[in-house]
């Protein structure tokens, strides 16, 4: 009976400690979540450098302080600039006068060669020499030439392109098309090169410009030009500065790039890895600020030639490169007629260093990396 007792006492106090007594709480663990890993970026966003902020200056300034070179700035035009299309073929290299632009934009034309569209200011007929290859044009790069009223120059043209210009008739640019002028007018105002094959060889120059102008566009040669060119101040480089840009626009194999200098506070720029030059003088571009721009593009479709179309008129981000710093941006098109702005995150238009500016319009802001 004792022993009775001793086991049913035993069991009791069992079944007490296990019911009765609190159990000891585990703190609730999280679910283990899969972690999301940033994408891989082209761009390392931890050598991006806050900009100043900078106020143009009350008087427009025209042009580099420092080398002279020009900047197109808002309020100081006169007349309509120059803009010529030009070549970017392997057999184009190397190409004359993207060193005496003050702007010049890089786009695609198709197979994922790029072609550059050079601005430059008019009083530049009276110092430049060649300008070229001269190549056709495309819808897109006449939509940027709209917004400077220019006189735009090229070979030939995208179907589209040109019946864009057709549809124009000299109002926002002055067209002229150099292989559309009888054989013998064409080289009053070009000449091809016995040096390169056609169609690589066809150059122009600003002087000749200008005289086609007064020959056969004379009445179209005034245009209010007040809104055209962008703002400027003094520079402001900074300490710490993003000293390599490199980009591609399809291949990867095929890349572009800038190196900046301090000391100079410009940019140097390089083709599939080498300086690219100047014809004529033999040096390597520089160019005050870098923008890369991304834009829509797509082919045309049942084009032979394997043409794009790119969406310029809208708005999209960009990438403005100056001062050795980085400010991500918008660009902004409302129109044909409309010119091409850059604006901060704050809405507050971009001010360059005064200087040439060499804007890149791309599918991809991926494809840009920088450190």
């Amino acid at each position: 009976m004792r022993r009775w007792f001793s086991i049913s006492l035993l069991l009791l106090l069992v079944a007490c400690s296990t019911t009765g007594a609190p159990t000891a709480t585990v703190p609730a663990q999280p679910s283990p979540t899969a972690t999301t890993q940033p994408s891989p970026t082209t761009a390392p966003t931890a050598t991006t450098q806050p900009s100043p902020t900078i106020e143009p200056t009350a008087t427009p300034i025209s042009s580099d302080p420092r080398t002279g070179r020009p900047a197109m700035a808002r309020g100081t035009l006169t007349q309509r600039p120059y803009i010529t299309m030009i070549d970017n073929f392997p057999a184009a290299y190397p190409q004359t006068g993207l060193d005496q632009a003050a702007i010049v934009f890089e786009a695609l034309a198709e197979y994922g060669v790029t072609r550059y569209m050079a601005v430059f200011t008019p009083d530049l007929a009276e110092v430049a020499g060649d300008l070229g290859p001269i190549r056709s044009a495309r819808l897109y790069f006449v939509q940027w030439a709209m917004g400077f009223r220019a006189v735009y120059t090229h070979a030939g043209g995208s179907p589209e392109g040109l019946e864009r210009l057709a549809a124009d008739a000299n109002d926002l640019v002055i067209d002229i098309d150099l292989v559309s002028l009888e054989s013998r007018q064409i080289f009053d105002y070009s000449r091809r090169s016995l040096a390169r094959e056609a169609p690589h060889n066809l150059y122009t120059s600003a002087a000749e410009i200008a005289q086609y102008v007064d020959d056969r566009a004379s009445s179209s040669a005034q245009a209010d030009v007040s809104e055209v060119g962008y703002l400027f101040a003094p520079e402001a480089a900074i300490a710490e500065p993003i000293s390599t840009i490199d980009y591609f626009f399809i291949y990867p194999e095929d890349p572009a790039g800038w190196r900046y200098d301090a000391d100079t506070n410009e940019y140097a720029r390089l083709r599939r890895g080498t300086a690219h030059i100047d014809a004529v003088s033999g040096e390597q571009l520089t160019f005050k600020s870098i923008v890369t721009m991304e834009v829509v593009e797509a082919p045309i479709i049942g084009d032979d030639k394997g043409r794009i179309d790119q969406q310029v008129i809208g708005e999209g981000r960009a990438l403005v490169f100056a001062n050795g710093s980085l400010q991500e941006a918008t660009w902004r098109k409302d129109s044909e007629s409309a010119p091409l702005r850059f604006y901060a995150a704050n809405a507050a238009e971009i001010v360059f260093p005064a200087g040439p500016i060499w804007i890149a319009a791309m599918p991809s802001l991926d494809n840009v990396s920088y450190q």
